[in-house]
């Protein structure tokens, strides 16, 4: 079975996605098809590769393009601002056309000048920036199958053509009892409002396909490469197993492989999320992605393209965005049940009125055929979302939340599990004294010790710095000054010679370690030595970040469980757990065993949410049913993630949480309030009214009800602003 993916656009909903899957399916030898809307992708399972081209070519019979994913994001950025260039150009003329139809040049010079102005300023918004909705119609009309533009379609094409006719023959539609009133301002409008839901939805969509962007650049383009002696660069395409390869201190590894000579910090953040670098040294793993540290690194390729760890993270990441959303958004699932209801009723209407109404018949028929579509049209179904999402939206900005879209506050709603990582999410995530540890003058040996790590670039020495900046305290300049690799620094000031570092290098200068310095807090311990005696201890761990242990209390009392997923060791991790009163905790974690248990608990039927802030979290991040980044991490975390705590406060999830279901109950009464004047006044544009002695509804009142639904929806969801 051979399996292969393409960038398709032109999908305008949910339903879309659906029916290339229906039709891509039925062709001979398609064993899977799976397409996803919200990140434009389909990927498919054929059984011979000459079925990639059959399948393209049915995906464009249906009115959708195949783009070349190199180029995918030129295109998406085009149809962006094509979206927005559009709305521009429709809302100009529309505004025209009100002022025409309405005030304050109405028939003005004369009536029927008039409307062939109307008609002028129409036929663009109809004809060339309503296109695709008018090809949507003519797809329902040839295949049958619907979505939200084809009810847009419907609506403005009938309104259109209604109002040309009356423009045109308006003596003969006259003769025949059609009402003279034209509707092109209205077309104008609802194509308008159409193209500025699609733009915020087309920008919304762009920072979920950013995450594989941002995974791809943390990949070298090029390796230095060891060839008998001589150093030449490859392209990394063309490095091979066996391949010896040299990084130069602060360079990153291109590839997987083991360490032949030299020994280094490297700097293993994006796959524990631990910001203090991993010594390693010969025959020690590395990592494609990760970064070297003070000194220069050769070691022999084990893993090349694919098969590296960075690779195998890409492609999970690849996977989960490209795997089926749960939850489709209501306008779509409503649009796709509407949709052919509305025209059987319309097409009914007018059968009905042509065999048993009064005179005049045609009149009568095509007037209320029209003043049916025209109710019907989804104009207050198309903002009913994007309205409430962009207040949403921009109310969240202005509380440090940045929200991808509607689909995104729906995915908060239910959420009974929240996964957190530990460093730079529970905890400020960078190296910070945490303890100190003295036999003597704290002040004269800090001031040694810290005159001696101004020195070094080790991220534990720069946390010894930092403190001492924060003591005020004033630095000398020593008098030798030696790193000793893996093991910490010797050095001389002020005739006293110091041993800076772990235990093993104390005890390989023989000595003796004081119990009594022994730090109770959790973290790298650098032992000090002065003049052969152990003088002191200073512990550097990661603090927990304030508000960390409120905001946990609050989502427990909300009946949400509490996992720590975290890269770091286990004693660290249970004291983390202990102090917030954390549900449940798992150490020594790599990337992909979060995502694991986490589908393990997705499995259980939980609706999980995860927060992170690093490269390492980001296949989990992909995975959740709610992604959350701290603004203060890398890119990628915040790339694959659905919603983004610029500053890294963690009482913003609690925000979000409210935002999320405040919003979604907008968004479901927008639904109603969209409906209830359709619903309602459908069957008496029908003319059902008339059966009880009542009047007719003539189109003009359908306009006016359709207005007052877009009019009312619009309203509503400036509520949203009060929620947070």
């Amino acid at each position: 079975m051979l399996s292969f993916s393409l960038k398709i656009k032109g999908m305008s909903c949910a339903s879309c996605a659906s029916s290339i899957e229906k039709e891509v399916s039925v062709i001979e030898g398609v064993h899977k098809a799976s397409v996803n809307f919200a990140v434009e992708t389909a990927r498919f399972e054929v059984t011979n590769p000459e079925l990639q081209t059959k399948v393209s070519e049915k995906i464009e019979s249906l009115g959708y393009s195949i783009v070349d994913s190199n180029k995918s994001d030129e295109v998406n950025e085009k149809s962006q601002q094509d979206n927005l260039s559009q709305f521009f150009i429709s809302i100009t003329l529309a505004l025209i056309l009100f002022s025409l139809a309405m005030w304050p040049f109405k028939d003005w010079p004369t009536q029927k000048i008039n409307w062939y102005l109307q008609l002028l300023f129409c036929i663009p918004i109809w004809g060339w920036i309503g296109l695709k909705f008018q090809k949507s119609l003519l797809h329902f009309i040839k295949t049958g199958q619907s979505n939200m533009n084809t009810l847009i379609g419907l609506g403005t094409s009938a309104a259109f053509f209604y109002s040309l006719f009356i423009t045109i023959f308006s003596q003969f539609s006259l003769n025949i009892g059609l009402t003279q009133r034209v509707y092109f301002e209205a077309v104008g409008f609802i194509i308008s409002f159409v193209y500025l839901g699609q733009y915020f939805e087309e920008k919304a969509k762009k920072k979920t396909k950013e995450a594989l962007n941002s995974l791809f650049k943390l990949s070298s383009k090029k390796a230095t490469v060891i060839v008998q002696s001589d150093v030449v660069e490859k392209r990394i395409e063309d490095v091979e197993v066996g391949d010896l390869i040299r990084v130069k201190p602060g360079g990153k590894f291109p590839v997987d492989g083991v360490i032949l000579k030299g020994s280094s910090a490297i700097d293993e953040s994006m796959i524990s999320g631990e910001s203090i670098p991993v010594f390693k040294q010969k025959n020690d793993r590395v990592l494609a992605g990760t970064i070297n540290g003070e000194s220069v690194i050769e070691y022999k390729v084990t893993k090349v393209g694919n098969d590296t760890f960075l690779a195998q993270i890409i492609n999970f990441v690849q996977e989960a965005q490209n795997s089926k959303p749960q939850i489709q958004k209501y306008a779509d699932k409503v649009s796709s049940i509407f949709t052919p209801v509305v025209i059987i009723f319309a097409l009914l209407t007018f059968i009905t009125w042509f065999v048993f109404g009064a005179e005049p018949i045609w009149g009568n028929s095509v007037s209320n055929l029209i003043a049916v579509l025209v109710i019907a049209c989804p104009c207050a179904l198309g903002l009913a979302t994007p309205t409430a999402v962009v207040v949403a939206t921009g109310r969240a900005s202005l509380q440090g939340l940045l929200i991808g879209g509607g689909d995104v506050i729906e995915k908060a709603i239910g959420i009974d599990t929240i996964i957190f990582d530990k460093t730079g999410t529970i905890t400020e995530g960078k190296p910070a004294v945490v303890d100190v540890k003295l036999v003597q003058d704290k002040m004269s040996i800090l001031a040694d010790v810290a005159s001696i790590e101004q020195f070094s670039e080790h991220p534990l020495s720069k946390a010894i710095v930092d403190y001492s900046k924060k003591q005020n305290i004033e630095w000398s300049e020593p008098d030798s000054f030696e790193v000793i690799k893996g093991k910490g620094l010797m050095a001389e000031i002020h005739n006293q010679n110091y041993l800076i570092g772990n235990k093993n290098l104390l005890k390989e200068n023989d000595v003796i370690i004081n119990d009594s310095l022994d730090s109770t807090m959790i973290g790298s311990l650098v032992y000090i030595a002065l003049d052969k005696q152990h003088v002191g201890t200073i512990t550097i761990g990661d603090k927990i970040k304030m508000g960390s242990k409120e905001i946990i209390k609050d989502l427990k009392k909300r009946g949400i469980e509490t996992w720590m997923i975290t890269g770091d060791n286990s004693s660290v991790a249970q004291l983390v757990a202990k102090e917030l009163d954390i549900d449940h905790y798992i150490s020594d974690a790599l990337p992909l065993d979060k995502s694991t248990q986490l589908e393990k608990l997705q499995k259980k039927g939980r609706v999980v949410a995860m927060i992170g802030d690093g490269i390492n979290d980001a296949p989990a991040l992909a995975k959740a049913n709610l992604s959350v980044a701290m603004g203060t991490g890398t890119d990628v975390a915040m790339n694959a993630s659905d919603v983004t705590i610029v500053k890294g406060d963690l009482s913003k999830v609690l925000d979000f949480i409210k935002l999320s279901e405040g919003t979604m109950k907008i968004i479901k009464q927008n639904l109603f309030l969209s409906m209830i004047y359709n619903t309602l006044l459908i069957p008496i544009a029908a003319g059902v009214l008339v059966l009880f002695g009542g009047p007719m509804m003539p189109p003009v009142l359908a306009s006016v009800a359709m207005a007052l639904s877009s009019i009312s929806v619009v309203s509503n969801s400036l509520r949203v602003r009060s929620l947070i």
